[in-house]
């Protein structure tokens, strides 16, 4: 944007009219509809410079938020989960989470559980609990193929854990494994067909193991029409690193397990410590997809695009697990900081995470319309079964809820390596009611979202961004009290 532009803006390099403004604070007026149905509406939208959703959801990367299954149930409706990184979070344990999440979903399992057929049935039995899988791929000395171990069939006759694998694997015929060239879900599903199997191994001329295709997957990936997959149809996930410590090593593992996007997330972006991390990361890793935050102001949103990176997390305060503003004193009400950081990123068009604030699905919406490109949720999402932590049963109301918890709230430092004498408190922790599977939530937000664009008068998300964002004022009503509650107390 241009000097002279700028100029004409507020005091924080904002419009004026969004000047200590928050969502609550605007109603999107109606504009002519031109689709037939609201559900028809596209609600593709990009997360980084080089990568898309499909639904402009993402799961926070916080401890009490997101884990595996979290990861995988946004991916499958379009969004992504980005996995929470502290001390009390190994580099192992996000790397096996990172694992976890590709294998969930792929024409092609490229890297099949096996066991050795001169292996007991007893270290069979325990690769298939600690793995959760019920068939191993059987392979001899020399590394080749030779048969596969089913605990639904006949290795549940044994009572003689000592046996040896090969005693119970079953040899396969030609028909029970493939030796094709396959580079597509189409490809695999007639493979499957063709040789009537449930899970078909992959094997080149000398047997070797090349991957193992599933009746299961291929049933996943074709009835999830929006699922947020790579080039190789596994489920994206992202995951954080922090700006000091172990965040290169962190950073190198990630990636060599197939992670697509690292945010490396730090309480107070703007600052000369990230801006020597991103440095470091760019030169060891190159054009990794690398996002970085938070930041809440045009400055620091110039600075981090100076930096080179893919994306940038927006939002210092917000959150409703975040104490920032009580304890510090510092903050930007979240549309104000939305607006900020836009002006300093669209010339380079680098796309942003509009992070916290959202309290009901219409907020997801004014923070896209506003100038986020996605939006990232955490205690919306919760009080899911996909959430980790336990469910809570209230005595004495019989109510259902999950903790809810700030990664700088005392509960989070207390369980990592920093645990004795707890310092710098900025989170806190609140119990969120229990609601069911997250992908009820997520419908609802979907279906919210295609109101939205459709009052708007579009037919896709990205094109009502492309016609408000640069200049959200013209739609957006501002609200006195009355209105207010007018509009929300029900």
């Amino acid at each position: 944007m241009a000097k002279s532009n700028i100029k004409k803006l507020g005091n924080f390099h904002t419009e004026p009219i969004f000047e200590g403004r928050t969502f609550g604070d605007f109603l999107l007026e109606p504009q002519l509809g031109t689709v037939e149905s609201r559900r028809d509406v596209v609600l593709k939208a990009r997360l980084s410079r080089h990568i898309e959703l499909n639904l402009p959801i993402i799961a926070s990367n916080m401890d009490s938020v997101t884990g595996p299954e979290m990861c995988i149930a946004l991916a499958q409706e379009g969004g992504i989960g980005f996995l929470p990184r502290s001390d009390a979070i190994s580099i192992e344990q996000q790397v096996g989470w990172v694992q976890k999440v590709k294998r969930s979903e792929s024409f092609i399992i490229e890297h099949p559980y096996t066991i050795l057929e001169n292996q007991t049935v007893r270290e069979a039995r325990a690769v298939m609990a600690e793995h959760r899988v019920s068939t191993l791929l059987v392979v001899g000395t020399n590394g080749a193929l030779v048969g596969k171990l089913t605990a639904r069939e006949k290795m549940r006759l044994c009572e003689n854990d000592t046996d040896l694998v090969r005693d119970w694997m079953k040899r396969l015929s030609d028909t029970e494994y493939s030796q094709k060239k396959i580079t597509s879900l189409d490809e695999a599903r007639a493979e499957l067909i063709r040789c009537n199997q449930d899970k078909l191994p992959r094997v080149d001329r000398n047997f070797n193991i090349r991957g193992l295709i599933t009746i299961k997957d291929i049933n996943n990936l074709l009835h999830h029409r929006w699922a947020n997959k790579d080039a190789k149809g596994r489920l994206r996930v992202g995951a954080a690193i922090g700006a000091r410590g172990d965040f290169m090593e962190r950073s190198a593992e990630l990636i060599k397990s197939g992670v697509d996007v690292i945010v490396m997330d730090t309480a107070h972006a703007h600052s000369v410590v990230v801006g020597a991390a991103i440095k470091r990361f760019r030169k060891r890793f190159g054009e990794s997809e690398l996002i970085a935050g938070n930041v809440a102001s045009y400055d620091a949103g110039r600075f981090l695009a100076q930096l080179g990176v893919d994306g940038v997390k927006v939002g210092i305060g917000a959150g409703f697990g975040c104490r920032t503003r009580l304890e510090a004193g510092v903050g930007t009400p979240q549309i104000q900081a939305i607006r900020s950081v836009w002006h300093a990123l669209a010339p380079k068009k680098i796309p942003f995470i509009a992070d916290a604030g959202c309290k009901v699905p219409g907020h997801v919406g004014l923070a896209l319309l506003t100038g986020g490109s996605s939006v990232m949720l955490g205690s919306m999402l919760a009080g899911t079964d996909e959430a980790p932590g336990e469910l809570v049963s209230d005595p004495s109301t019989g109510m259902k809820y999950k903790m809810y918890r700030g990664m700088t709230s005392p509960e989070a430092k207390m369980a990592g390596k920093t645990g004795a004498g707890v310092k710098n408190v900025e989170g806190q922790s609140q119990r969120v009611p229990y609601v069911g599977s997250v992908k009820d939530i997520l419908v609802r937000i979907r279906e919210g979202l295609q109101s939205m664009v459709s009052y708007a008068g579009f037919a896709t998300l990205e094109d009502a961004r492309a016609k408000i964002n640069p200049h959200p004022e013209r739609y957006l009503i501002p609200l006195s009290r009355a209105a207010q509650e007018e509009s929300f107390k029900r």
